[in-house]
């Protein structure tokens, strides 16, 4: 070949690419004009003399002729995506435009994105359907989730999407619709999030053929039946949601196979049976069945789930005693037991018929913010220690048969804002110490045994709004020191054995509201306060 002809060959290449070049650069500075950051400055470097695949958020291919990946997300954006430029990159692989303020219609030119891999448009303010995406038979991962679509879902276009790995396309009030046959066959599929997009109806035997699954997440629907036995094939899976739909039946057997499983919440259902499935899942850190028929026993296997944090079984109908030693969850590796405490955070088991005792292992659950096992038929002392945890935020006792006294320790509760232990058969002297409890907001112990005087120190409590104390048999006389509670508006000492004077102080309380002290032998005049 002549020199001349390599050389017209050269230029001939040298313009194409430069064209290429050309053509690239203007789309995303078109991009650019149709987007603005309102913080993130981000379009700073996407200028006309800047190689576009030096922009921020930018990658090319390895010769630098081509847009492969644009990474646009979390990036305070607004504006509308023009789909017709955009998708004018040939090699564009990667669109991630989620958790911006982005807005508008979708149009079906999103269809010329054919090589594209990785789609995300969630967490964003669009309007109108989704159109059908049948020509992105590359895609692997869809993120459409919270991202204001409706009308009809075009569920036949993932049918073409047999590399799907990701699809998330939940929160988005699209038509009612059954499961979607298209999704059971995607059988790559790693993460499902269908929660609240109005799927009706069954769960389909076929979700077992997902057996890649790692997260399942079907709250938030119409979905009524039975869980299917064959969830129990998606042995990998990490978290599985169910709340707040129309499940009925019982948990299914096999369910103990998801011996991976982190994060279980069944909750807000008609589910009943016994929890016998659920004594395998040992790897459990979330377990919520809340608000079903459940029925029976807690299984004692819970007792050695070290990792559990969070437990919520109220308004079933459970029966029996709680697992001894649950909460506590000793390593016993460790010869130091003092090193491995509880981690549990949150104990709620209330309106259940749970009888037996408070396990004294509770107490060593230092982190844990809220332990409520109300309106049960619990009996026995409440152990020390469960008065002072350093961190709880709530002690809810009510509606047992809980006898005993409430301890000193209660000065170590620095968080304790609301205590709840009224109908109950709690006795003795209130502890001076309850007013080192300084964070309490509501305190009710009416309904029980309390004896002796109310103590001084209870003026202390400056963000006291609620103290209810009826039925009792408190005696003595009111300390003047309770004028000293500024925030106090709802005060009941009715039906005790207190006498005196009623306290001048309480003239001067900013914000009282209700104040009931009947059935005492009180003197003065409370109108003569006021």
């Amino acid at each position: 070949m002549s020199t001349s002809k390599i050389s017209l060959c050269l230029l001939l290449c040298l313009s194409f690419f430069t064209c290429i070049n050309s053509d690239e650069l203007q789309i995303l500075l078109n991009l650019k004009t149709s987007l603005k950051d309102s913080k993130s400055n981000i379009f700073s470097s996407w200028v006309s003399n800047n190689h576009f695949c030096n922009f921020t958020g930018i990658t090319c291919n390895s010769n630098r002729s081509s847009v492969q990946e644009i990474e646009l997300s979390d990036r305070n954006l607004t504006g509308t995506v023009p789909f017709d430029s955009i998708c004018q990159l040939q090699a564009l692989n990667k669109l991630s435009l989620g958790f911006n303020s982005l807005y508008g219609t979708i149009s079906k030119d999103l269809n010329n994105c054919v090589k594209l891999q990785y789609l995300d448009l969630g967490n964003n303010f669009f309007s109108g359907s989704f159109p059908d995406i049948s020509s992105l038979s590359e895609l692997q991962h869809l993120y459409l989730n919270l991202s204001g679509f409706s009308g009809v879902f075009p569920w036949t276009s993932l049918g073409n999407m047999t590399n799907l790995v990701s699809l998330s396309v939940g929160d988005n009030p699209f038509d009612p619709t059954p499961f979607p046959n298209q999704v059971v066959k995607l059988n790559k599929l790693s993460w499902l999030y269908l929660a609240n997009c109005s799927i009706e109806g069954r769960i389909p035997v076929e979700i077992g053929n997902l057996t890649e699954l790692i997260n399942l997440e079907l709250s938030d629907n119409n979905i009524s039946g039975e869980i299917p036995s064959e969830i129990g094939n998606l042995v990998k899976l990490w978290q599985l949601e169910l709340y707040n739909n129309q499940l009925s039946g019982k948990l299914p057997v096999g369910l103990r196979n998801l011996t991976n499983l982190a994060n279980f919440d069944a909750s807000a259902n008609f589910l009943q049976g016994d929890l016998s499935e659920v004594r395998f899942l040992t790897n459990l850190v979330t377990l919520q069945l809340f608000e079903n028929q459940f029925s029976g026993e807690v299984p004692a296997e819970l007792g050695k789930f070290k990792k559990l944090v969070n437990l919520s079984l109220f308004t079933n109908k459970l029966t029996g005693a709680l697992p001894q030693e649950l909460g506590s969850w000793a390593d016993f590796d460790f010869i130091d037991v003092s090193e491995n405490l509880g981690t549990m955070k949150i104990l709620l088991m209330l309106q259940n018929n749970f009888t037996g005792e408070i396990p004294a292992s509770y107490s060593n659950c230092l982190t844990l913010e809220r332990f409520r096992v109300s309106n049960n038929s619990l009996k026995g002392t409440v152990p020390a220690g469960i008065w002072g945890l350093p961190k709880v935020t709530i002690i809810d006792l009510a509606l047992n048969q809980i006898e005993g006294s409430i301890t000193q320790d209660i000065e170590n509760a620095k968080s304790l804002a609301q205590l709840f232990a009224g109908y109950n058969r709690l006795s003795g002297e209130l502890p001076e110490e309850i007013s080192k409890a300084t964070s309490l907001v509501a305190i009710e112990l009416n309904n029980n045994q309390f004896s002796g005087k109310i103590p001084a120190s209870i003026g202390e409590l400056k963000q006291l709004s609620s103290l209810k104390l009826q039925n009792n048999m408190l005696s003595g006389s009111i300390p003047e020191s309770m004028g000293s509670c500024d925030s106090l508006s709802d005060l009941n000492m009715a039906h005790n054995l207190l006498s005196g004077q009623i306290p001048s102080s309480f003239g001067l309380l900013p914000t009282l509201n209700s104040l009931i002290l009947s059935e005492n032998k009180l003197s003065g005049q409370v109108a003569e306060l006021f």
